[in-house]
């Protein structure tokens, strides 16, 4: 009968076809023995622990020849020792059990700090990154657009260099037809060629005169290289002011270290009396000095290219041309 039951009983049915549904009603059944087998080993286990407590207490009392009445009291002596034991580790369990739910309270107070901490940095993280980003956008914005007027002011001067190397090519062509055309006249440069050859036979006959003059005296030269006498009062006119101007700017230049060092000195003697008073103004920069560079910039500049912001500026005016400029080609005619 054994050998039916259990596994030994599925064993057994292999190969033999089963109702629908049969297993399953199988399974729960043995599921149900089961269970009962090991309820009925609990019960077991009890009544042999109920069985060995009654020997043991048959065994006291016949050791110690106890009668009824006795035993229970005793028995009863032990239940109430028991039931203190059983209080005391109640109160300590309570008061365990007291620590963990405050813990557990304070765990969940710590938890809620926490995450409300970790949300408002996220908040602000992404806070800044949207900020950030869109700082970086408008930088680039900004970017882009400075890049564009730099191109396009690259682009401008670039087309007006353009321009200008244009106009000069123009020009040097005009100039060089003129000078083909003006030297293949033939008149006109057999005039030249006796006109060469005159001044120098005169210049022969002035060495032969005059040997007392150096070979270096302007008188030989071929006048071409000789500088005009409008322009040479020029230059001695722009020299004078220059030096004029270094010698001004040098004399503000001492006599305001000079007024620095009286008062310096003058603050060391009074101490505190000179403490509220106002300092004298500094001199001026060197910017605002007239400088050479300064005046000859005045006297000689121009405006050699225009920008987009300079389009109404007018530039300073250049200075006037020499008087021989307008009569003679830069030779003095001596």
């Amino acid at each position: 009968m054994n050998g039916m039951n259990g596994a030994n009983m599925q064993g057994a049915m292999v190969g033999v076809p089963v109702p629908a549904g049969q297993p399953s009603e199988l399974n729960y059944i043995y599921q149900m023995v089961e269970n009962l087998s090991a309820q009925l080993a609990a019960n077991q286990r009890t009544l042999e622990e109920v069985i060995s407590c009654v020997g043991r207490i048959r065994a006291r009392a016949r050791s110690q020849s106890l009668g009824n009445e006795e035993l229970i009291s005793l028995a009863a002596d032990e239940v109430k020792a028991q039931e203190a034991d059983l209080d005391t580790y109640i109160s300590v369990l309570s008061e365990a059990f007291d620590k963990a739910r405050y813990s557990r309270d304070q765990n969940a107070v710590l938890l809620a700090q926490f995450a409300g901490t970790m949300s408002n940095m996220l908040r602000q993280f992404h806070e800044y990154k949207a900020r950030h980003v869109a700082d970086v956008s408008a930088w680039h914005k900004s970017y882009r657009a400075q890049l564009a007027e730099a191109r396009a002011e690259n682009s401008k001067l670039r087309d007006q260099i353009w321009e200008m190397q244009a106009h000069a090519g123009a020009a040097n062509e005009k100039l060089r037809n003129f000078r083909k055309k003006y030297d293949e006249n033939e008149t006109r440069w057999e005039k030249r060629v006796e006109t060469k050859a005159m001044r120098q036979e005169l210049r022969f006959w002035k060495r032969m005169a005059m040997p007392h003059l150096a070979d270096d005296d302007p008188c030989w030269s071929d006048d071409d290289d000789l500088v005009d006498v409008a322009e040479k009062r020029r230059l001695e006119e722009v020299q004078r002011i220059t030096a004029e101007t270094h010698a001004t700017a040098a004399a503000q230049l001492a006599a305001a270290q000079t007024e620095l060092g009286e008062i310096a000195g003058n603050e060391e003697d009074g101490g505190d009396q000179r403490g509220d008073e106002i300092p004298p103004p500094a001199p001026a920069p060197p910017s605002t000095v007239s400088t050479p560079h300064n005046l000859m910039q005045q006297l000689v500049g121009g405006v050699p290219m225009q920008r987009g912001d300079d389009e109404n500026s007018t530039g300073p005016t250049p200075p006037p041309r020499p008087l021989s400029a307008a009569s003679s080609t830069g030779s003095s005619g001596q």
